[in-house]
């Protein structure tokens, strides 16, 4: 009898929506696309001229993450400078634990309270 590997594999709590090609498979391909579209250049739209930053672009980033329903798509790809990236990354973190903390919060009647024996 021969091994055979099991039907299903554990994600280990990383969410598995869709199969890899899917997902990312695409990435590699359409990196190059991104980059030569916006020309090598920052696309970050700043807030006080409404104009994109055009400094030197450094990574091609997602517009809507994948992890908040954003797609592999090369309308959803992105030039951005180190700066931008990393303030955008930052900004996407800090929100992502501001849900988690909302989603451990207990509700109403849930758990114990204060000066009580339960």
């Amino acid at each position: 009898m021969t091994w055979t590997p099991p039907a299903t594999t554990k994600t280990y709590g990383w969410k598995r929506t869709s199969s890899s090609r899917e997902g990312r498979g695409d990435w590699s391909r359409l990196r190059p696309f991104a980059w030569r579209r916006d020309c090598g250049l920052c696309q970050h739209i700043r807030y006080d001229t409404g104009l994109p930053c055009l400094a030197a672009g450094a990574v091609v980033d997602h517009i809507v993450p994948i992890s908040q329903g954003g797609s592999t798509a090369l309308d959803n790809l992105q030039v951005m400078c180190e700066y931008h990236h990393t303030r955008k990354t930052a900004l996407e973190a800090a929100e992502g634990r501001r849900k988690a903390r909302q989603g451990h919060r207990l509700g109403p009647g849930r758990g114990r309270r204060p000066g009580t024996l339960e």
